[in-house]
């Protein structure tokens, strides 16, 4: 018998599992189609179509998906660095200090990626509301990496993989890789390296979906 009081969030999960599991029964069926519907669909085939295409697609701010030319950034994890309740002031300064950039009140993101010579590098972004729309995107088990930000949105690159990150879905399909998610409040440290990036990410970080993972907060 259903939960009589769910909460919200479990309530909604709960619906995106039974959207799923419409959507593959008609994957199954081998009548679901992501692309335009055929003129001969029925009114149930469009709408299951149009659930799963939403399924499919989870969209955050510079995902890339506006502009199809845009280059993408292959990731293999990501963090978010702010002066918050579990990160005094003083922790959140000497992490800027390190990083080499300022101590601006918004924070800053943490991109794990590589360099052209399939080095490890830390980018340091304010892409903070991208950042926060991609770690959704990978706690519901789906691998999305955002456009290339613009030089101006890059306040500096460090050598090494620092902090504690959420690993990206595709990193973990590939490597079979995944450290466990820990608070921004534990000391960054290096990772360094050469582990080269998975291949989806080294060629154009393109948008894959892998097998769902729990849910996981910073």
């Amino acid at each position: 018998m259903p939960d009589s009081d769910p909460t919200e969030a479990e309530y909604l999960r709960q619906i995106e599992l039974l959207a799923n599991d419409v959507a593959n029964r008609a994957l199954d069926e081998g009548w679901l189609s992501f692309d335009p519907d055929h003129d001969d669909a029925t009114p149930l085939q469009r709408a299951v179509n149009a659930l799963a295409r939403q399924l499919r697609h989870h969209h955050f701010e510079d995902d890339g998906c506006v502009d199809p030319d845009t280059p993408l950034v292959g990731l293999a994890g990501a963090l978010l660095v702010r002066p918050t309740t579990a990160l005094s002031k003083q922790e959140y300064v000497d992490i800027c200090e390190r990083l080499g950039v300022e101590a601006r009140p918004q924070g800053w993101a943490l991109w794990h990626t590589w360099d052209q010579k399939g080095r490890r590098i830390t980018m340091v972004t304010t892409r903070i509301s991208t950042t926060k729309g991609m770690l959704l995107v990978w706690s519901r088990g789906h691998h999305m990496v955002p456009a290339k930000p613009p030089r101006a949105a890059v306040a500096a690159t460090v050598r090494g993989w620092l902090g504690p990150a959420v690993r990206s879905p595709g990193y973990v399909a590939e490597t079979g890789v995944m450290e466990a998610a820990v608070a921004a409040s534990v000391p960054l440290c290096s990772t360094g390296g050469s582990t080269p990036a998975p291949s989806s990410d080294r060629d154009e970080g393109a948008h894959r979906d892998v097998s769902p993972r729990p849910e996981t907060d910073l």
